[in-house]
Protein backbone atom coordinates (compact mmCIF):
# COMPACT_ATOMS: atom_id res chain seq x y z
CA UNK A 1 0.00 0.00 0.00
CA UNK A 2 1.95 3.02 -1.28
CA UNK A 3 0.71 6.60 -1.23
CA UNK A 4 2.07 9.56 -3.12
CA UNK A 5 3.70 12.10 -0.82
CA UNK A 6 4.58 9.63 1.95
CA UNK A 7 7.48 7.90 0.19
CA UNK A 8 8.29 5.71 3.17
CA UNK A 9 9.13 8.63 5.49
CA UNK A 10 7.17 8.99 8.73
CA UNK A 11 7.92 12.71 8.95
CA UNK A 12 6.10 13.25 5.64
CA UNK A 13 2.88 12.49 7.52
CA UNK A 14 3.31 15.85 9.23
CA UNK A 15 3.03 17.72 5.93
CA UNK A 16 -0.25 19.57 5.23
CA UNK A 17 -2.69 17.42 3.27
CA UNK A 18 -0.65 14.22 3.42
CA UNK A 19 -1.88 13.16 6.84
CA UNK A 20 -5.57 13.38 5.91
CA UNK A 21 -4.92 11.48 2.67
CA UNK A 22 -3.32 8.64 4.66
CA UNK A 23 -6.16 8.59 7.21
CA UNK A 24 -8.79 8.22 4.47
CA UNK A 25 -6.84 5.42 2.79
CA UNK A 26 -6.36 3.54 6.05
CA UNK A 27 -10.03 3.92 7.03
CA UNK A 28 -11.09 2.30 3.77
CA UNK A 29 -8.52 -0.49 4.13
CA UNK A 30 -9.41 -1.35 7.73
CA UNK A 31 -13.07 -1.80 6.83
CA UNK A 32 -12.12 -4.78 4.69
CA UNK A 33 -11.40 -7.16 7.61
CA UNK A 34 -12.72 -7.88 11.13
CA UNK A 35 -11.00 -6.13 14.04
CA UNK A 36 -9.34 -9.21 15.51
CA UNK A 37 -7.89 -10.18 12.15
CA UNK A 38 -6.31 -6.76 11.81
CA UNK A 39 -4.97 -6.92 15.36
CA UNK A 40 -3.31 -10.25 14.57
CA UNK A 41 -1.84 -8.90 11.33
CA UNK A 42 -0.48 -5.80 13.03
CA UNK A 43 0.97 -7.82 15.92
CA UNK A 44 2.74 -10.13 13.49
CA UNK A 45 4.20 -7.09 11.74
CA UNK A 46 5.39 -5.58 15.04
CA UNK A 47 3.07 -2.58 14.75
CA UNK A 48 1.86 -0.97 18.02
CA UNK A 49 -1.89 -1.56 18.15
CA UNK A 50 -4.79 -1.92 20.55
CA UNK A 51 -8.55 -2.50 20.50
CA UNK A 52 -11.02 0.13 21.64
CA UNK A 53 -12.34 -1.45 24.83
CA UNK A 54 -14.65 -0.52 27.67
CA UNK A 55 -13.77 0.81 31.09
CA UNK A 56 -15.26 -2.26 32.76
CA UNK A 57 -13.22 -4.65 30.62
CA UNK A 58 -10.03 -2.74 31.38
CA UNK A 59 -10.54 -2.46 35.14
CA UNK A 60 -11.19 -6.21 35.28
CA UNK A 61 -8.22 -7.06 33.02
CA UNK A 62 -5.14 -9.06 33.94
CA UNK A 63 -2.98 -6.02 33.11
CA UNK A 64 -4.67 -3.85 35.74
CA UNK A 65 -4.59 -6.66 38.31
CA UNK A 66 -0.93 -7.46 37.62
CA UNK A 67 -0.04 -3.84 38.39
CA UNK A 68 -1.96 -3.81 41.67
CA UNK A 69 -4.32 -1.13 40.39
CA UNK A 70 -7.50 -2.88 41.52
CA UNK A 71 -8.04 -2.95 45.29
CA UNK A 72 -11.08 -4.25 47.16
CA UNK A 73 -11.99 -2.80 50.56
CA UNK A 74 -14.94 -3.10 52.90
CA UNK A 75 -17.27 -0.23 53.72
CA UNK A 76 -19.61 -0.52 56.72
CA UNK A 77 -22.60 0.69 54.71
CA UNK A 78 -21.77 0.05 51.05
CA UNK A 79 -20.14 -3.34 51.47
CA UNK A 80 -17.33 -4.28 49.10
CA UNK A 81 -15.89 -1.23 47.32
CA UNK A 82 -13.43 -1.55 44.44
CA UNK A 83 -10.95 1.34 44.11
CA UNK A 84 -7.71 2.11 42.21
CA UNK A 85 -4.42 0.99 43.74
CA UNK A 86 -1.15 2.90 44.22
CA UNK A 87 0.06 4.06 40.76
CA UNK A 88 3.78 4.35 41.54
CA UNK A 89 5.78 1.53 43.12
CA UNK A 90 8.79 2.16 45.39
CA UNK A 91 10.84 -1.02 45.90
CA UNK A 92 12.12 -0.22 49.40
CA UNK A 93 9.33 1.97 50.82
CA UNK A 94 6.14 0.90 49.01
CA UNK A 95 2.83 2.65 49.50
CA UNK A 96 -0.53 0.99 50.10
CA UNK A 97 -4.21 1.88 50.00
CA UNK A 98 -4.80 1.48 53.73
CA UNK A 99 -8.52 2.17 53.98
CA UNK A 100 -11.45 4.06 52.51
CA UNK A 101 -12.14 7.64 53.64
CA UNK A 102 -13.45 7.64 57.18
CA UNK A 103 -14.35 10.19 59.89
CA UNK A 104 -11.47 11.18 62.14
CA UNK A 105 -11.14 13.22 65.30
CA UNK A 106 -8.34 15.75 65.18
CA UNK A 107 -7.18 14.59 68.59
CA UNK A 108 -6.68 11.06 67.25
CA UNK A 109 -4.33 12.16 64.47
CA UNK A 110 -0.70 11.68 65.57
CA UNK A 111 1.62 14.66 65.58
CA UNK A 112 3.76 15.15 62.50
CA UNK A 113 7.34 13.94 62.88
CA UNK A 114 9.96 15.62 60.72
CA UNK A 115 11.90 13.01 58.75
CA UNK A 116 14.85 15.25 57.91
CA UNK A 117 16.58 18.28 59.29
CA UNK A 118 15.62 21.74 58.17
CA UNK A 119 18.56 23.76 59.43
CA UNK A 120 20.80 23.55 56.34
CA UNK A 121 21.34 26.43 53.92
CA UNK A 122 18.66 27.09 51.32
CA UNK A 123 20.20 26.56 47.88
CA UNK A 124 19.07 28.95 45.14
CA UNK A 125 17.10 27.44 42.30
CA UNK A 126 14.35 25.50 44.05
CA UNK A 127 13.72 22.71 46.55
CA UNK A 128 15.64 20.14 44.45
CA UNK A 129 18.74 22.29 43.99
CA UNK A 130 21.81 20.07 44.28
CA UNK A 131 20.04 16.96 42.94
CA UNK A 132 21.48 15.62 39.67
CA UNK A 133 19.18 13.67 37.33
CA UNK A 134 20.26 11.62 34.33
CA UNK A 135 17.35 11.65 31.89
CA UNK A 136 17.29 8.69 29.49
CA UNK A 137 13.68 9.35 28.52
CA UNK A 138 12.27 9.90 25.06
CA UNK A 139 9.00 11.33 23.76
CA UNK A 140 6.75 12.46 26.65
CA UNK A 141 6.10 10.03 29.52
CA UNK A 142 9.75 9.42 30.36
CA UNK A 143 11.29 12.77 29.59
CA UNK A 144 8.66 15.18 30.95
CA UNK A 145 9.15 13.88 34.50
CA UNK A 146 12.75 15.18 34.57
CA UNK A 147 11.48 18.47 33.14
CA UNK A 148 9.23 18.82 36.18
CA UNK A 149 12.22 18.06 38.42
CA UNK A 150 14.28 20.68 36.55
CA UNK A 151 11.59 23.27 37.21
CA UNK A 152 11.90 22.42 40.91
CA UNK A 153 15.65 22.99 40.88
CA UNK A 154 17.27 19.69 39.86
CA UNK A 155 20.26 19.65 37.49
CA UNK A 156 18.86 17.51 34.66
CA UNK A 157 21.14 16.04 32.00
CA UNK A 158 19.31 14.69 28.97
CA UNK A 159 21.28 11.60 27.95
CA UNK A 160 20.25 10.91 24.36
CA UNK A 161 21.52 8.98 21.33
CA UNK A 162 23.97 10.63 18.95
CA UNK A 163 21.09 11.30 16.54
CA UNK A 164 18.99 12.77 19.36
CA UNK A 165 15.65 11.97 20.95
CA UNK A 166 13.30 10.93 18.07
CA UNK A 167 10.71 13.27 19.59
CA UNK A 168 12.81 16.19 18.30
CA UNK A 169 11.01 15.87 14.95
CA UNK A 170 7.91 17.27 16.67
CA UNK A 171 9.44 20.74 17.01
CA UNK A 172 7.67 22.83 19.62
CA UNK A 173 6.35 19.71 21.32
CA UNK A 174 9.91 18.64 22.08
CA UNK A 175 10.86 22.13 23.19
CA UNK A 176 7.96 22.33 25.64
CA UNK A 177 8.52 18.92 27.21
CA UNK A 178 12.32 19.28 27.57
CA UNK A 179 12.93 22.70 29.09
CA UNK A 180 15.51 23.25 31.80
CA UNK A 181 17.94 20.51 30.70
CA UNK A 182 21.41 20.08 29.32
CA UNK A 183 22.12 17.50 26.61
CA UNK A 184 24.78 14.76 26.54
CA UNK A 185 24.74 12.85 23.23
CA UNK A 186 26.29 9.42 23.75
CA UNK A 187 26.24 5.91 22.26
CA UNK A 188 25.30 3.67 25.20
CA UNK A 189 25.52 0.55 23.03
CA UNK A 190 29.30 0.84 22.93
CA UNK A 191 31.29 -0.32 25.96
CA UNK A 192 33.06 3.04 26.28
CA UNK A 193 29.70 4.81 26.32
CA UNK A 194 28.27 2.54 29.00
CA UNK A 195 31.43 2.93 31.09
CA UNK A 196 31.36 6.70 31.08
CA UNK A 197 27.61 6.69 31.75
CA UNK A 198 28.19 4.58 34.87
CA UNK A 199 30.82 7.12 35.93
CA UNK A 200 28.10 9.75 35.74
CA UNK A 201 25.81 7.52 37.81
CA UNK A 202 28.46 7.49 40.55
CA UNK A 203 28.05 11.25 41.03
CA UNK A 204 24.29 11.51 40.37
CA UNK A 205 21.12 11.06 42.41
CA UNK A 206 18.47 9.89 39.93
CA UNK A 207 18.34 7.98 36.65
CA UNK A 208 15.03 8.09 34.78
CA UNK A 209 14.01 6.20 31.63
CA UNK A 210 11.01 4.95 29.67
CA UNK A 211 12.65 2.02 27.89
CA UNK A 212 10.64 -1.05 26.98
CA UNK A 213 11.15 -4.06 29.22
CA UNK A 214 14.53 -5.68 28.75
CA UNK A 215 16.29 -2.70 27.14
CA UNK A 216 17.96 -1.54 30.37
CA UNK A 217 19.29 -5.06 30.95
CA UNK A 218 20.62 -5.34 27.39
CA UNK A 219 22.42 -2.02 27.78
CA UNK A 220 23.76 -3.06 31.19
CA UNK A 221 22.17 -0.09 32.97
CA UNK A 222 19.33 -1.74 34.89
CA UNK A 223 18.81 -0.89 38.56
CA UNK A 224 21.12 -3.67 39.78
CA UNK A 225 23.95 -2.32 37.61
CA UNK A 226 23.34 1.26 38.76
CA UNK A 227 23.15 0.29 42.42
CA UNK A 228 26.43 -1.61 42.12
CA UNK A 229 28.26 1.65 41.40
CA UNK A 230 26.10 3.95 43.58
CA UNK A 231 23.97 2.45 46.39
CA UNK A 232 22.27 5.85 46.85
CA UNK A 233 21.03 6.04 43.26
CA UNK A 234 17.29 6.23 42.59
CA UNK A 235 16.28 4.54 39.35
CA UNK A 236 12.84 5.43 37.96
CA UNK A 237 11.40 3.59 34.96
CA UNK A 238 8.17 4.37 33.10
CA UNK A 239 6.74 1.64 30.85
CA UNK A 240 3.56 1.17 28.90
CA UNK A 241 1.89 -1.66 30.78
CA UNK A 242 4.10 -2.45 33.78
CA UNK A 243 6.68 -5.18 34.48
CA UNK A 244 4.27 -8.15 34.34
CA UNK A 245 0.97 -9.19 32.83
CA UNK A 246 -0.09 -10.12 29.28
CA UNK A 247 0.79 -6.72 27.76
CA UNK A 248 4.09 -6.17 29.57
CA UNK A 249 6.20 -6.63 26.42
CA UNK A 250 3.96 -4.48 24.22
CA UNK A 251 4.98 -0.94 23.26
CA UNK A 252 2.78 1.49 25.15
CA UNK A 253 1.81 4.75 23.50
CA UNK A 254 -0.74 7.16 24.90
CA UNK A 255 -3.40 6.66 22.18
CA UNK A 256 -3.17 2.87 22.58
CA UNK A 257 -3.75 3.13 26.32
CA UNK A 258 -6.60 5.57 25.73
CA UNK A 259 -8.19 2.93 23.49
CA UNK A 260 -7.62 -0.11 25.72
CA UNK A 261 -8.61 1.64 28.95
CA UNK A 262 -12.10 2.60 27.81
CA UNK A 263 -11.37 6.34 27.85
CA UNK A 264 -12.18 6.74 24.16
CA UNK A 265 -15.35 4.66 24.37
CA UNK A 266 -16.45 6.36 27.59
CA UNK A 267 -16.19 9.80 26.00
CA UNK A 268 -17.76 8.67 22.73
CA UNK A 269 -20.77 7.05 24.40
CA UNK A 270 -23.11 5.59 21.78
CA UNK A 271 -21.16 7.39 19.02
CA UNK A 272 -17.72 6.55 17.67
CA UNK A 273 -14.74 6.64 20.09
CA UNK A 274 -13.22 10.05 20.87
CA UNK A 275 -9.45 10.48 20.58
CA UNK A 276 -7.94 12.92 23.08
CA UNK A 277 -5.31 15.13 21.44
CA UNK A 278 -3.90 15.88 24.89
CA UNK A 279 -1.66 12.92 25.90
CA UNK A 280 -3.53 12.26 29.14
CA UNK A 281 -1.70 9.09 30.18
CA UNK A 282 1.74 10.33 29.10
CA UNK A 283 1.59 13.56 31.07
CA UNK A 284 -0.05 11.91 34.08
CA UNK A 285 2.67 9.24 34.09
CA UNK A 286 5.36 11.92 33.99
CA UNK A 287 3.77 13.70 36.96
CA UNK A 288 3.45 10.48 38.96
CA UNK A 289 7.04 9.52 38.10
CA UNK A 290 8.26 12.91 39.37
CA UNK A 291 6.20 12.39 42.53
CA UNK A 292 7.74 8.95 42.98
CA UNK A 293 11.26 10.30 42.59
CA UNK A 294 10.64 13.01 45.20
CA UNK A 295 9.18 10.39 47.56
CA UNK A 296 12.28 8.21 47.05
CA UNK A 297 14.56 11.19 47.70
CA UNK A 298 12.69 11.84 50.95
CA UNK A 299 13.01 8.17 51.93
CA UNK A 300 16.74 8.31 51.22
CA UNK A 301 17.10 11.03 53.83
CA UNK A 302 15.96 8.45 56.38
CA UNK A 303 17.46 5.21 55.05
CA UNK A 304 20.58 6.51 53.34
CA UNK A 305 19.81 4.16 50.45
CA UNK A 306 18.41 4.58 46.97
CA UNK A 307 15.71 2.38 45.46
CA UNK A 308 13.85 1.54 42.28
CA UNK A 309 10.72 3.50 41.32
CA UNK A 310 8.37 2.17 38.65
CA UNK A 311 5.12 3.26 37.07
CA UNK A 312 3.37 2.84 33.73
CA UNK A 313 0.80 4.43 31.46
CA UNK A 314 -1.69 1.68 32.31
CA UNK A 315 -1.63 2.74 35.97
CA UNK A 316 -2.44 6.32 35.11
CA UNK A 317 -5.27 5.23 32.80
CA UNK A 318 -6.91 3.92 35.99
CA UNK A 319 -5.80 6.78 38.23
CA UNK A 320 -7.20 9.49 35.94
CA UNK A 321 -10.54 7.66 35.85
CA UNK A 322 -10.67 7.08 39.61
CA UNK A 323 -14.19 8.41 39.96
CA UNK A 324 -15.46 6.26 37.09
CA UNK A 325 -13.81 2.96 38.12
CA UNK A 326 -14.60 3.13 41.86
CA UNK A 327 -17.49 0.73 42.24
CA UNK A 328 -19.87 -0.95 44.67
CA UNK A 329 -23.17 -2.76 44.29
CA UNK A 330 -25.94 -0.26 43.65
CA UNK A 331 -23.64 2.54 42.49
CA UNK A 332 -25.26 4.81 39.87
CA UNK A 333 -23.87 4.18 36.38
CA UNK A 334 -21.34 6.56 34.86
CA UNK A 335 -22.88 9.27 32.67
CA UNK A 336 -22.70 8.62 28.94
CA UNK A 337 -20.45 10.64 26.71
CA UNK A 338 -21.06 11.63 23.13
CA UNK A 339 -19.20 12.66 20.00
CA UNK A 340 -20.13 16.34 20.30
CA UNK A 341 -21.13 16.36 23.95
CA UNK A 342 -22.09 19.83 25.18
CA UNK A 343 -22.42 18.71 28.79
CA UNK A 344 -24.34 16.55 31.22
CA UNK A 345 -27.29 18.81 32.08
CA UNK A 346 -28.79 22.20 31.34
CA UNK A 347 -26.76 23.79 34.15
CA UNK A 348 -23.54 21.89 33.48
CA UNK A 349 -22.69 22.41 29.83
CA UNK A 350 -21.17 24.65 27.17
CA UNK A 351 -23.17 27.51 25.67
CA UNK A 352 -22.37 29.54 22.56
CA UNK A 353 -22.15 33.28 23.02
CA UNK A 354 -21.86 36.08 20.47
CA UNK A 355 -18.06 35.74 20.33
CA UNK A 356 -17.32 32.17 21.45
CA UNK A 357 -18.26 29.63 24.09
CA UNK A 358 -18.62 29.54 27.87
CA UNK A 359 -19.00 26.66 30.28
CA UNK A 360 -21.51 26.84 33.12
CA UNK A 361 -20.84 24.32 35.90
CA UNK A 362 -23.66 24.80 38.39
CA UNK A 363 -23.79 22.20 41.16
CA UNK A 364 -25.84 23.82 43.94
CA UNK A 365 -29.47 25.05 44.10
CA UNK A 366 -28.29 28.61 44.76
CA UNK A 367 -26.39 28.53 41.47
CA UNK A 368 -29.68 28.24 39.59
CA UNK A 369 -31.01 31.35 41.32
CA UNK A 370 -27.78 33.15 40.40
CA UNK A 371 -28.26 32.18 36.74
CA UNK A 372 -31.84 33.44 36.75
CA UNK A 373 -30.89 36.77 38.29
CA UNK A 374 -27.66 37.20 36.33
CA UNK A 375 -29.30 36.62 32.96
CA UNK A 376 -32.22 38.89 33.78
CA UNK A 377 -34.90 36.19 33.97
CA UNK A 378 -36.02 35.80 37.59
CA UNK A 379 -39.28 34.26 36.32
CA UNK A 380 -37.38 31.07 35.44
CA UNK A 381 -37.20 30.34 39.16
CA UNK A 382 -40.98 30.06 39.13
CA UNK A 383 -40.91 27.43 36.40
CA UNK A 384 -38.43 25.07 38.03
CA UNK A 385 -37.51 24.22 41.58
CA UNK A 386 -33.78 24.73 42.00
CA UNK A 387 -33.15 21.05 42.73
CA UNK A 388 -35.16 20.12 39.65
CA UNK A 389 -33.26 22.61 37.49
CA UNK A 390 -29.98 20.88 38.32
CA UNK A 391 -31.39 17.70 36.76
CA UNK A 392 -32.82 19.27 33.61
CA UNK A 393 -31.53 17.63 30.38
CA UNK A 394 -28.70 19.08 28.38
CA UNK A 395 -30.99 19.96 25.45
CA UNK A 396 -34.35 20.47 27.20
CA UNK A 397 -36.58 23.51 27.63
CA UNK A 398 -34.40 25.21 30.28
CA UNK A 399 -31.27 24.75 28.19
CA UNK A 400 -33.00 26.30 25.19
CA UNK A 401 -33.92 29.39 27.20
CA UNK A 402 -30.41 29.86 28.54
CA UNK A 403 -28.93 29.30 25.07
CA UNK A 404 -31.25 31.89 23.58
CA UNK A 405 -30.14 34.56 26.04
CA UNK A 406 -26.42 33.81 25.85
CA UNK A 407 -26.33 33.72 22.04
CA UNK A 408 -26.60 37.51 21.93
CA UNK A 409 -24.09 38.31 24.68
CA UNK A 410 -20.30 38.55 24.52
CA UNK A 411 -18.43 36.12 26.78
CA UNK A 412 -17.02 38.73 29.14
CA UNK A 413 -20.48 40.10 29.88
CA UNK A 414 -21.81 36.59 30.54
CA UNK A 415 -18.96 35.81 32.91
CA UNK A 416 -19.40 39.12 34.72
CA UNK A 417 -23.13 38.46 35.23
CA UNK A 418 -22.59 34.90 36.47
CA UNK A 419 -19.37 35.08 38.46
CA UNK A 420 -20.51 38.11 40.45
CA UNK A 421 -23.44 36.00 41.60
CA UNK A 422 -21.31 33.02 42.57
CA UNK A 423 -22.13 30.83 39.56
CA UNK A 424 -19.15 28.70 38.41
CA UNK A 425 -18.44 29.64 34.79
CA UNK A 426 -15.46 30.03 32.49
CA UNK A 427 -14.70 30.99 28.93
CA UNK A 428 -13.64 28.29 26.47
CA UNK A 429 -10.49 29.95 25.13
CA UNK A 430 -8.45 29.08 22.05
CA UNK A 431 -4.71 28.44 22.23
CA UNK A 432 -4.07 31.90 20.82
CA UNK A 433 -6.30 33.51 23.46
CA UNK A 434 -4.61 31.48 26.20
CA UNK A 435 -1.17 32.85 25.39
CA UNK A 436 -2.50 36.41 25.47
CA UNK A 437 -4.70 36.04 28.55
CA UNK A 438 -4.14 39.13 30.75
CA UNK A 439 -4.79 37.26 34.01
CA UNK A 440 -2.22 34.57 33.21
CA UNK A 441 0.33 37.24 32.35
CA UNK A 442 -0.45 39.28 35.46
CA UNK A 443 0.01 36.18 37.61
CA UNK A 444 3.38 35.43 36.03
CA UNK A 445 2.30 32.15 34.48
CA UNK A 446 4.10 32.67 31.17
CA UNK A 447 7.64 33.62 30.27
CA UNK A 448 9.37 34.23 26.95
CA UNK A 449 12.73 32.67 26.13
CA UNK A 450 15.00 32.59 23.12
CA UNK A 451 15.64 29.43 21.13
CA UNK A 452 18.48 29.36 18.56
CA UNK A 453 16.33 27.63 15.93
CA UNK A 454 12.81 28.87 16.70
CA UNK A 455 13.39 32.41 17.94
CA UNK A 456 11.23 33.75 20.77
CA UNK A 457 9.13 31.04 22.41
CA UNK A 458 6.46 31.53 25.08
CA UNK A 459 5.78 28.83 27.67
CA UNK A 460 4.80 28.21 31.30
CA UNK A 461 7.20 29.65 33.87
CA UNK A 462 6.47 27.46 36.88
CA UNK A 463 5.22 23.94 37.57
CA UNK A 464 4.54 24.61 41.22
CA UNK A 465 5.78 27.70 43.05
CA UNK A 466 8.10 27.54 46.07
CA UNK A 467 8.40 31.19 47.16
CA UNK A 468 10.90 30.53 49.96
CA UNK A 469 13.28 28.77 47.56
CA UNK A 470 12.53 30.39 44.19
CA UNK A 471 12.41 27.93 41.32
CA UNK A 472 11.88 27.90 37.58
CA UNK A 473 13.50 26.72 34.38
CA UNK A 474 17.23 27.50 34.42
CA UNK A 475 17.51 27.26 30.62
CA UNK A 476 15.67 26.45 27.40
CA UNK A 477 15.47 22.95 25.93
CA UNK A 478 18.89 21.83 24.62
CA UNK A 479 20.13 21.08 21.13
CA UNK A 480 21.55 17.59 20.54
CA UNK A 481 24.79 17.16 22.49
CA UNK A 482 24.97 20.88 23.22
CA UNK A 483 26.55 20.35 26.65
CA UNK A 484 28.32 17.00 26.24
CA UNK A 485 31.85 18.17 27.06
CA UNK A 486 30.78 20.49 29.89
CA UNK A 487 28.73 17.73 31.53
CA UNK A 488 31.58 15.22 31.42
CA UNK A 489 34.02 17.78 32.82
CA UNK A 490 31.69 18.64 35.70
CA UNK A 491 31.30 14.94 36.51
CA UNK A 492 35.05 14.43 36.79
CA UNK A 493 35.95 12.94 33.39
CA UNK A 494 39.46 14.05 32.42
CA UNK A 495 40.24 15.96 29.22
CA UNK A 496 42.19 13.13 27.60
CA UNK A 497 39.33 10.69 27.99
CA UNK A 498 36.81 13.24 26.68
CA UNK A 499 38.98 13.82 23.60
CA UNK A 500 39.21 10.07 23.00
CA UNK A 501 35.43 9.65 23.29
CA UNK A 502 34.88 12.46 20.80
CA UNK A 503 37.44 11.06 18.36
CA UNK A 504 35.91 7.59 18.56
CA UNK A 505 32.40 8.92 17.94
CA UNK A 506 31.13 7.69 21.31
CA UNK A 507 29.93 11.17 22.26
CA UNK A 508 28.91 14.16 20.18
CA UNK A 509 29.53 17.78 21.03
CA UNK A 510 26.75 19.74 19.36
CA UNK A 511 26.38 23.42 18.65
CA UNK A 512 24.99 25.87 21.21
Amino acid sequence: MALEGVEGEFTNLLKPGVNQQVIEALEARFKEKPRQEWLDILQEAGVPRGPVGTLEEWFNSETVRANGMRVELEHERLGRVVVPGVPVKLSATPGTVRHLPQPADLADIPAHVRVRGGDGPVLPGGPLAGVRVLDLGAFIAGTYAPTILANWGADVIKVEPLEGDPFRTYGLGFVGYNRGKRSLAIDLKRPEGREVFLDLVRVSDVVLDNFRLGVRERLGIDYAALRAVNPRIISCSVTGYGPSGPLAQDPGFDPLVQARSGLMALQGGDDEPVFYQIPVNDTASAMIAAFGVVAALAAREVTGEGQEVTTCLANQSVLTLSGEVTWYDGRPPNPKGGLDLLGLSALNRYYQCADGWVLIAATQPEHFHGICAGLGHPEWAGGWLAEQALREPVEGRLAERIAGVLAGMPRLEVLDRLLTRGVPAASAVSTEELFEDPWLHASGYFEDFEHPQLGTVRGPRLLGWFPEMPNGYPRRSPLVGEHSVDVLRECGVDEGRIAALLAAGVILQGQG
